[in-house]
């Protein structure tokens, strides 16, 4: 009986492992399809939060005169500031916690001078700089100084880059310009970002509203991980929502520094 009863319990060992190892890709498959499904697509999510109906951070007002695209009409190409916009093309009031934001740009021009200008909401000039675009024309990242003041928590700034096209007649700037508010972080964001990855930072960004440290973090996770596929389709396809053309190169650009003395260093 108990030579019976052991046969039993052998066979029915066997089948519960053949059972187990017959499922087994299946249930990898599924974490897979998991893990996949929780990215819930970087980019879907940034189209989501950023360029879809808003309730809040739609402009009115002074805000209306802002635009995503000038042109210098001697040299063809327009400028783009890589900010989300209406169907207008009208920059969205966007959010910050940073307390001196990196600004991006699409310029197709080289060995002229720009200008950034930044207004706080007492229509007060905030920071205002001239430098020489002296690097490869396409993306460019502008780093304001750490010598400035921080912006202020609540308060809205308004921005303006131009591309001085004729320096005789400023009248011909290509200009964009738009505005951020400074938001105070929230505590729990806080305490996530002290423990995220890069990549996980960027969706932690992109859920709290935040486009300044989403694209910014993004590109430092894309230039830092240039052989990862996946990041390198997010960014090129990030770049395409906020109008880069087709033929630009994405995965460099040209950092600039800024500063009241016009200094601007390195290049990607």
């Amino acid at each position: 009986m108990n030579k019976k009863i052991s046969v039993i319990q052998e066979t029915i060992c066997a089948c519960l492992a053949v059972l187990l190892f017959a499922h087994l890709p299946f249930g990898v498959t599924s974490v897979q399809a998991q893990q996949s499904q929780n990215r819930f697509n970087l980019v879907e999510k940034i189209q989501h939060f950023f360029f879809g109906t808003r309730s809040i951070g739609t402009p009115t007002g002074r805000q209306r005169g802002g635009a995503v695209r000038g042109r210098c009409s001697k040299l063809g190409n327009q400028i783009i500031a890589l900010v989300p916009s209406t169907k207008e093309r009208t920059p969205f009031v966007e959010q910050t916690i940073n307390e001196r934001p990196t600004f991006w740009f699409y310029v197709p021009y080289s060995e002229i001078n720009a200008e950034f200008v930044m207004i706080n909401s007492q229509n007060k000039a905030f920071y205002a700089t001239t430098f020489l675009l002296n690097k490869q024309p396409g993306i460019i990242e502008l780093k304001l100084p750490q010598t400035i003041p921080p912006l202020q928590q609540s308060n809205e700034y308004r921005w303006v880059f131009s591309a001085i096209c004729d320096p005789k007649n400023r009248a011909t700037d290509a200009i964009v310009n738009g505005t951020l508010k400074r938001i105070p972080i929230n505590p729990e964001l806080n305490n996530q970002l002290k423990t995220a990855s890069a990549q996980e930072q960027v969706s932690l960004y992109t859920e709290n509203k935040l486009w300044y440290e989403t694209l910014t973090t993004l590109s430092e996770v894309q230039y830092n991980e240039p052989q990862n596929a996946q990041i390198k389709a997010d960014w090129a396809n990030v770049l395409h929502l906020v109008g880069l053309p087709q033929d630009v190169p994405q995965t460099t650009w040209a950092t600039y520094s800024l500063s009241n003395s016009n200094e601007n260093t390195r290049n990607h």
